[in-house]
């Protein structure tokens, strides 16, 4: 029994439901003695740790919505944290869940609504709201100004799809509530024609200054090199050297696909000859003047900028 509890809870952080436990064939009875011993830990009503699955940010939202049932997903601020969305933060995130029935649940918000198919995903093992549709949800809260940063950042990190995200935003204008809920993003939505392009993040653009300030190397700004299949897009690059030069930040590359696909991204640019760099926001401009230099001469850079230090 206790690999059959093991097998549902595992997909889940390590959470189960009472509810599961009695599918699998537990009684009630052989669930409070497991309680009582400690085998399982009671996080939220109904819903249980396994023991050695430690209370974190991820088990305490999942808890929540195991705890709402139905199609409950996790939604609106506490979506944007699990998404890492600009002016989200987990600490002000709060718990909210959208289910399409009413729920009440001691410290959680909950959002009654239909979330379709199309609308609802998966996030490291979390039922959540999509990226546009945790965006859309965000229009009451956020400012025009805010809600543009957040879908450059979505769209730069590919989390959105820009037509399609308008697409949504235009079905669910259709109600009267909708058209007055969402007009801050009609407005942010009307700057943002086909073919938009968000510039660089501003830790881009600080680099970017950075970069013209020490007077390194001359340079190409988001080159593209293509490896077999494949096209990657640098950062900076220095292509008669073939040095690419990334500004690393944690929203960007702080998760587990991302460190795999930057693997796979320097293994393939290596194949083609290419070295990588990279630094990131609190690296000194001064180390980053000398790193650069140094491997620009390394690769046969001959005549040193009036920069170098």
């Amino acid at each position: 029994m206790s690999l059959e509890l093991d097998r549902a809870a595992c997909p889940q952080l390590g959470l189960i439901t009472t509810g599961q436990m009695r599918q699998i064939g537990l009684s009630q009875r052989q669930i409070e003695w497991r309680a009582a011993n400690g085998s399982i830990i009671p996080i939220r009503h109904l819903v249980y740790r396994m023991a050695g699955s430690p209370v974190n940010w991820e088990r305490v939202v999942l808890a929540a919505i195991l705890g709402a049932r139905a199609t409950a997903v996790a939604s609106h601020t506490t979506a944007a944290a699990i998404w890492q969305l600009r002016h989200s933060d987990r600490d002000t995130a709060g718990l909210h869940v959208t289910a399409d029935r009413r729920v009440q649940m001691k410290g959680v918000t909950c959002h009654l609504g239909r979330i379709t198919p199309q609308e609802r995903t998966e996030h490291r093992g979390i039922p959540v709201t999509t990226p546009e549709r945790t965006i859309m949800d965000l229009a009451g809260t956020l400012t025009a100004r805010q809600l543009g940063e957040c879908i450059d950042d979505a769209m730069r990190r590919g989390l959105i799809h820009l037509p399609r995200f308008r697409v949504l935003v235009e079905r669910a204008a259709a109600s009267k509530h909708g058209r007055r809920l969402l007009a801050p993003l009609h407005q942010v939505l009307a700057d943002r024609i086909t073919g938009y392009r968000p510039d660089d993040s501003d830790f881009e653009k600080r680099m970017n200054a950075e970069w013209d300030r020490l007077r390194l190397p001359p340079a190409q700004r988001q080159y593209r090199v293509r490896c077999g299949n494949k096209t990657y897009r640098l950062d900076v690059a220095i292509p008669d050297n073939k040095i690419g030069i990334e500004w690393e930040s944690l929203e960007h590359h702080g998760t587990r696909s991302g460190i795999d696909n930057d693997s796979d991204r320097r293994a393939d640019l290596a194949a083609e000859g290419w070295v990588i760099q990279s630094f990131t926001w609190n690296t000194s401009p001064e180390r980053i003047a000398r790193a650069v230099f140094r491997l620009w001469k390394d690769r046969g850079g001959q005549v040193a900028p009036p920069g170098e230090p």
